[in-house]
């Protein structure tokens, strides 16, 4: 059992699931952005092996079907994110420009999660 989450948590902080997070962050203007990349490249790794164990525990809890738990991780996740960047105020944005990156923001999740990394553990 054990092997099965770490096994979702290298799959979670892998290359292939990074690196697109680190290329769009690396892009953002910093003079709207509080955010510190040196920080982010040690973090986002971490929380995003961490999303993938969650979305395995949440689905052997509730017996969900591996697509339903790409789609469950891919809401929760940003939610968690949003939250988390509204309340530290990562970015120094107006209304709707915040509307405009927590919509981008699950847009991104819901793809990564359902295309990379049900792909990586649908193959791997």
């Amino acid at each position: 059992m054990l092997s099965e989450y770490l096994r979702a948590f290298v799959i979670g902080s892998c290359f292939f699931v990074i690196f697109p997070y680190f290329y769009v962050v690396s892009n953002f203007d910093t003079s709207t952005s509080n955010i510190n990349y040196t920080l982010y490249t040690y973090y986002a790794p971490l929380c995003l092996g961490l999303f993938n164990v969650l979305s395995l525990f949440i689905a052997k809890k509730f017996k969900l079907t591996k697509r339903l738990r790409f789609i469950t991780i891919g809401i929760l996740a940003p939610s968690i994110i949003a939250i988390t960047i509204l309340y530290r105020k990562a970015y120094n944005y107006t209304i709707s420009e915040w509307i405009h990156h927590i919509f981008i923001l699950y847009l991104f999740y819901l793809f990564i999660f359902n295309f990379i990394v049900y792909l990586l553990d649908k193959y791997v």
